[in-house]
């Protein structure tokens, strides 16, 4: 029987503007990821590659090749790009006045932007880059491609955030990034004038790239991976804290200042991307490995979605959501959840010291590893799109998915698998509106360089070249077709 997908399903790929676009055209230099992984100690301890972005893609000039490849060689309808911020704004926006409310705990509850900040924050911008995106925008839509637009996929301008000094002592350093509540200020100013410069080429947002993982990888982060490369619980709550505010401020800016329908979606269906994984103790028989389990869950799935959409600020991450803990106020809206799936985790108790609640160690489930040691599960992505709809109601996007695959040997098997558990999902009654794969090309992975080769196409780092793997034409039947082959 032919496993076709709904009608308007949308097809496409994932990337992110820091990972593809330089390699080609003007660099960016101004973000906490520029500094990081320049940065002469973090290369000689190890904790980044020494592969540098200056060597990507170079999605800035070659984007038009990439749409073709999306729209011609792959038959998507759809892309997710994102926006880079420190690109846009590359000098401070702190001088632009805007009215801020803070609710009963002294956090943000509101930002209000004007006609008057909005001109202010023209002036601040990089004229070329806003440009050089409305660009883009405008070939997606010749390509009648539906953007799906992140306007935070990570770095941030070092202006806000200085990671080093962060790593060197966090309690000094001036620019705190996440840590500090006037970066949420700035991320309203930044999706206020986002909406409003290109709200006229796009309908689908999405906020947020995986708060949790900003927080896990930089404040749970041992040994250090990414900026600002600390293990301390505390910070971790709260820059997860301060980044569920975050969508809330960029929800208010986008709404009211993208007043332009492109589409169906239009003016504005604004979400949220979450990375949900699947965890199970490592011995089921082991009580203190299920509870690790359990709470790891909660944490890293749970929370996060749980402040956005019904406002429980689970502060000391008990799981009962005292009155204090209740902020109906901090609700403003969540159109659709995009879930970001890749693999299992299994979780057992290790002693670490400190706050014993973190006491806790992740490692790969025992099946087939990728070449990043993520354990190939596909089970897991019909689980935790049940369990998202379950509790939250939300239309759902697959945002990212993807493997590691060097050998080009196991992607085919590795979509084919993950797309027949979707299509259960849709079975079984969950709102999946689309499929975006992680990712279009190889592209540079953060703190691991070059050496995780997710592309659907393979980049030659010299000549840019783009060289399709073994999974376009399946990946093209599929989405031309709208079903899954038997």
């Amino acid at each position: 029987m032919t496993k076709r997908f709904p009608e308007g399903f949308l097809w496409g790929t994932a990337t992110s503007s820091f990972q593809v676009e330089m390699g080609r055209g003007s660099p960016s230099k101004d973000s906490d990821w520029w500094a990081w992984v320049h940065d002469d100690e973090n290369i000689r301890r190890k904790i980044v590659s020494g592969d540098t972005p200056e060597d990507g893609p170079g999605s800035w000039e070659l984007y038009e090749e990439d749409f073709r490849l999306a729209k011609k060689e792959l038959g998507n309808n759809a892309i997710r790009i994102s926006i880079d911020w420190a690109r846009i704004f590359p000098n401070p926006t702190t001088g632009v006045e805007v009215e801020v409310t803070r609710d009963e705990h002294g956090d943000v509850s509101h930002v209000e932007v004007n006609e008057g900040g909005l001109r202010e924050l023209q002036g601040l911008t990089d004229p070329e880059a806003v440009e050089g995106y409305r660009e883009i925008l405008q070939e997606a839509k010749r390509r009648e491609l539906t953007v799906m637009l992140t306007l935070y996929h990570w770095p941030i301008p070092s202006w806000l955030h200085d990671p080093i000094a962060c790593r060197d002592d966090v309690d000094s350093a001036p620019l705190r990034g996440w840590l500090d509540q006037r970066t949420i200020v700035e991320f309203a100013k930044y999706t206020a004038y986002a909406a409003r410069a290109f709200g006229d080429l796009v309908d689908l947002y999405a906020t947020i790239n995986e708060a949790r993982i900003v927080g896990q990888h930089g404040y749970l982060s041992d040994p250090p991976e990414f900026p600002p490369g600390l293990y301390s619980p505390e910070h971790f709550m709260t820059v997860l804290h301060h980044l569920s505010i975050a969508h809330v401020v960029s929800y208010d800016q986008v709404k009211r200042w993208d007043s332009t329908s492109t589409s169906d979606l239009g003016p504005a269906t604004v979400g949220v991307v979450c990375v949900l994984q699947y965890f199970d103790p490592a011995d089921p028989g082991n009580p203190r490995d299920v509870e690790a389990a359990r709470f790891v869950e909660y944490l890293y799935n749970e929370w996060f979605l749980n402040s956005i959409t019904k406002g429980d600020f689970d502060v000391n991450l008990d799981g009962t959501i005292e009155p204090h803990e209740q902020r109906p106020h901090m609700v403003r809206g969540c159109d659709f959840i995009g879930v970001n799936y890749y693999t299992r985790w299994l979780v057992k108790h290790a002693v670490k010291g400190g706050d014993p609640r973190f006491d806790y160690a992740l490692g790969p489930g025992g099946g087939e590893l990728t070449d990043s040691n993520w354990d190939v599960y596909p089970p897991g992505l019909r689980h935790v799109l049940n369990w998202a709809y379950d509790r939250y109601r939300r239309p759902i996007y697959v945002t990212e998915n993807g493997i590691t695959d060097s050998k080009d040997e196991r992607r085919v098997g590795y979509l084919l698998d993950h797309l027949g558990q979707l299509h259960a999902a849709i079975e079984d009654g969950v709102p999946v509106l689309g499929y975006f794969h992680w990712s279009l090309m190889d592209n540079f992975e953060w703190s691991d360089g070059y050496k995780m080769r997710f592309g659907l196409y393979n980049v030659d780092r010299e000549t840019k070249e783009r060289t399709p793997t073994k999974a376009v034409p399946v990946y093209r039947e599929i989405a031309s077709s709208n079903t899954l082959p038997e």
